[in-house]
């Protein structure tokens, strides 16, 4: 089920930049106050750290909301570097549930757009954004 919410361009822009370049730690998006299009709401570069993503995500719980998100994450796999993109749908349990609903309904079209996402992280609640969560998703794929 599609909810018709648009993708603005400037989403897929900063999306390549994360995802050709490197450019972003995190990306976080939200649907506009009209609930008619999918828009950027902040972009972080590398020296920002997971725990500021973490508080960002935590200021939406607190406003009732749901976000999407796009995550850079860095890990050893085998000793080896590794580098994957991780897509969020933080969903916490306080949100509306017409915040629940929209964000459900839309995120199969988002996501779509985003190629190269390697783990999608349905979060509700402070365990699922843990980092040793978002790394054994990450890292599972590829085990």
């Amino acid at each position: 089920m599609s909810s018709g919410v648009a993708v603005a361009d400037e989403c897929m822009e900063v999306f390549d930049e994360v995802k050709m370049k490197h450019k972003w730690l995190y990306i976080i998006y939200r649907i506009s106050d009209d609930l008619t299009t999918i828009i950027v709401e902040e972009k972080a570069g590398h020296e920002k750290t997971y725990n500021d993503f973490v508080m960002k995500m935590k200021s939406a719980e607190a406003k009732k909301q749901c976000r999407y998100a796009v995550f850079d994450v860095r890990f050893l796999q085998n000793d080896v570097p590794q580098e994957k993109l991780a897509f969020f749908l933080w969903s916490p349990d306080c949100a509306t549930v017409k915040q629940k609903v929209l964000y459900t309904t839309s995120v199969q079209a988002f996501k779509k757009k985003m190629e190269g996402i390697t783990a999608e992280i349905q979060c509700t609640d402070d365990c699922d954004l843990t980092m040793s969560n978002i790394l054994e998703r990450c890292s599972n794929k590829y085990t």
